[in-house]
């Protein structure tokens, strides 16, 4: 108990705030009277970060390459409502702002050693959170298909998107495995668990972005030789206990879900039928290939083309964000969004690689979801955009921390 209340000694009020925006993650589909859960946390968060900004005295702000072109890409997809304004634009322009800026207020401040280790912590028990709301949901997708649907609070989420949840879980596992942490065998034991959720839903795409999140840390998260051959050893007997084991527990139509002759026969459950079409429409005239149709103007395109059927009459999405990017805000908002992938992959390749690894491993999700509010991806990014500083003085801190605190009180 004495370690406990000394780890939290040195942990800022700022940091609570940050850990709290990330717990409440999986909560994004709640909704309530005020909008989504996470939406009804952001307002406090946000406020207790203005707060301090502007009470406390703690440290200098830190602003870096993300936080640059991450701004100049909100005013790009701004810009894209001059184009095009509907009620759904506006509704992703509004969230995309609010988003904007509370990464900015969470990242542009810098966090000692606890604090990080407080925020990886945080990350663990959101891994653990979904695992527990997927092995105990026992409900279906339909009669005909054997896939978990999961319900948080009677809302339900979509497969594919819930696989994106534990992202960043299994990065910060991955990296306490190659610590060598006396937990080593309880990570390992939640990444298979982890392996054995993303299969009851039936989510290739799921799949395929935590396995190559994982594969990314293994070649740039371990730095010897032998670290590498250790950690794909302990990789490739995972995968084989997976396979075995694992596997042969789900339903035979999941299990046909993962073979190359399904994924073959079906063209991404309609994806590439869309693709094709919006690459096709962009192209058509210069300006839509230089400045895009607008914001989500992929809702009335594909409205439009409702008669060609399949994949157009159930969905109004791209399912793939460079494709979304390209079709809304054409080719200056896809060099936006490539500048962003840029800073956010080589900011953190060296500093902080299970962080890089997360967001590769996202960016493999966006080949088949469209992200602009899409919170996981939004989370890593802001993972990417933070400062950590292990020789900061946390006492200090605490001492300003305490000021803040104080004027806090006195101001309300």
């Amino acid at each position: 108990m004495k370690k406990v209340k000394e780890f939290f000694s040195h942990i800022s009020l700022d940091c609570m705030a940050a850990c709290l925006y990330f717990l409440c993650m999986p909560y994004t589909i709640v909704t309530t009277p005020f909008g989504s859960l996470l939406k009804v946390i952001t307002f406090p968060v946000a406020g207790i970060l203005l707060l301090k900004l502007f009470l406390g005295k703690t440290k200098p702000l830190q602003f870096n390459s993300v936080h640059l072109v991450y701004t100049i890409y909100i005013i790009i997809s701004f810009c894209g409502l001059f184009m095009l304004r509907i009620d759904e634009s506006v509704t992703f322009i509004t969230d995309m702002m609010l988003s904007y800026v509370v990464i900015m207020l969470v990242t542009m401040r810098s966090y000692n050693k606890y604090e990080k280790e407080l925020i990886d912590s945080t990350w663990i028990v959101v891994g653990i959170i979904c695992i527990w709301l997927c092995l105990t949901s026992n409900n279906m997708i339909n009669e005909f298909e054997n896939r978990t649907v999961i319900y948080i609070f009677g809302f339900t989420e979509d497969p594919n998107q819930f696989c994106a949840y534990y992202i960043m879980p299994t990065m910060v596992a991955m990296k306490r495995i190659v610590q060598k942490r006396k937990t080593m065998p309880l990570y390992a034991l939640m990444i298979i668990l982890t392996l054995y959720a993303i299969l009851k839903t039936g989510s290739r795409g799921g799949l395929l972005g935590v396995l190559i999140g994982v594969v990314s840390f293994i070649i740039f998260g371990t730095k010897s030789i032998k670290a590498k051959l250790g950690t794909m050893i302990v990789g490739v007997l995972t995968g084989v206990l997976v396979v075995t084991v694992v596997f042969p527990l789900l339903p035979a139509d999941i299990q046909d879900r993962f073979t190359v002759e399904n994924v073959a026969s079906n063209g991404g459950s309609g994806r590439t039928e869309i693709w094709e079409y919006l690459i096709k429409y962009t192209g058509e005239s210069p300006g839509r290939m230089l400045h895009g149709s607008g914001m989500l103007s992929t809702y009335p395109i594909m409205e439009a083309n409702r008669s060609a059927g399949g994949a157009f009459v159930l969905s109004r999405m791209a399912h793939n964000q460079f494709i979304q990017v390209f079709t809304d805000q054409g080719l200056i908002g896809l060099l936006g969004f490539l500048a962003l992938i840029f800073v956010c992959v080589f900011r953190n390749i060296k500093k902080e690689p299970y962080i890089m690894s997360a967001f590769v491993s996202v960016l493999s999700f966006s080949l088949s979801l469209t992200m602009y509010v899409f919170k996981p991806y939004l989370n890593i990014m802001m993972m990417c955009a933070m400062d950590f500083n292990d020789k900061d003085s946390e006492k200090n801190e605490m001492s300003d921390d305490k000021k803040s605190i104080q004027k806090i009180k006195t101001a309300i």
